[in-house]
């Protein structure tokens, strides 16, 4: 899917990202901005009254259009959730910063995670000393000591399954675009758009050490061939980095999770968190009080969010609901999500 949808661009995105005009049709569903805040058919209690609230605005000024875009991606399956929230609010309260990156867009900061993993693959399997792989020393020893740790001592069979998830890994899409306006961060390389570049003959390879890996291993094979970070998950999923070390430290011990790592904390305690956002955000748009254990975030996202008003209270309320309709449907918000990227991607393309 991502090599259908995503190409390599060379070029830098300055202070202007992607326009977020452009998809605009995408959450705009007759009189009601309501295309990816409804579920299934019927009554929608909620949805009744954020429609009500959009009618009191009457028509939108472009900035207010480009909130409503803004406040309909906030995807928690990111990795940087809930720090997306914080963005919204602000761009909601009147940040001139709206520069958001959306789904299958990951951050340089992401971007280098991966890229230090791949390197950390290909020095153990080529017998490199951590220290003198490239990128140790400009912040990537935590990632490069992390797989080193994990893989172990080397062996034949061992080294194979390493080189082919090296493979997978460095094969894989990061794309650094983004939408909206930047008036804060450095320009944005769209370049490298994968964690390395690799030889035209790389298919030819990976799929020869498959082969022998099907025949000493049989059907033990099937765990350790799994796509690096899960097929349905771009590297902008929360779990995409997660993937690859319970993957990468199963090979270390030869048994499919037999040394799984601990979880960080942005993986823990999601639904938690998620909770206490939702109660956040629907005290500010329905103006009703807020349980004391949740006051302290209540209070950061209302200072970005400013003095409530009919248009803000709107906002606020397609957030809400955007999220609550992920933590009961287990769906990403944009159902036109295809269509998204290709737009952002035709965008790019013909700068």
């Amino acid at each position: 899917m991502e090599d259908m949808l995503l190409s390599p661009h060379g070029i830098t995105l300055g202070r202007q990202g992607i326009p977020l005009s452009l998809i605009s049709h995408l959450v705009k569903s007759g009189a009601f901005h309501d295309i990816n805040l409804r579920q299934g058919y019927g009554s929608d209690p909620d949805l009744n009254e954020i429609h009500g609230l959009e009618e009191k605005l009457g028509k939108l000024c472009h900035e207010e259009e480009e909130q409503r875009i803004a406040a309909d991606f906030c995807c928690i399956w990111r990795y940087d959730y809930p720090e997306r929230v914080h963005e919204i609010c602000s761009i909601i309260g009147g940040s001139t910063h709206t520069a958001l990156r959306l789904h299958y867009q990951v951050s340089t900061g992401r971007r280098q995670e991966l890229i230090d993993y791949a390197e950390a693959l290909r020095g153990w399997v080529h017998d490199t000393a951590p220290q003198a792989v490239a990128g140790y020393a400009q912040g990537g020893k935590k990632t490069i000591d992390k797989v080193y740790g994990f893989l172990g001592a080397k062996d034949p069979l061992k080294s194979m399954i390493a080189e082919r998830t090296y493979y997978g890994l460095a094969s894989r899409s990061i794309n650094c675009s983004f939408w909206g306006f930047n008036e804060k961060d450095a320009a944005t390389s769209l370049a490298p758009h994968h964690p390395q570049e690799l030889p035209h003959t790389w298919h030819e390879r990976m799929a020869h050490l498959e082969n022998q890996i099907n025949r000493q291993l049989g059907r033990a094979a099937r765990d350790f061939l799994c796509d690096v970070g899960g097929s349905s998950e771009p590297a902008c999923h929360f779990k995409f980095v997660r993937r690859i070390d319970i993957l990468v430290s199963s090979i270390g011990c030869m048994k499919w999770r037999g040394n799984l790592p601990p979880k960080e904390g942005v993986i823990s305690g999601r639904r938690k968190i998620t909770a206490a956002y939702l109660a956040a955000l629907e005290s500010y748009w329905r103006e009703t009080p807020i349980d004391s254990d949740d006051q302290e975030l209540a209070d950061k996202l209302y200072a970005l969010l400013g003095t409530p008003t009919d248009c803000k209270r709107w906002l606020v309320a397609c957030l809400w609901k955007s999220i609550k309709n992920q933590t009961l449907h287990q769906a990403y918000p944009m159902r036109h999500w295809v269509d998204f990227v290709r737009i952002g991607e035709d965008y790019i393309d013909r700068l």
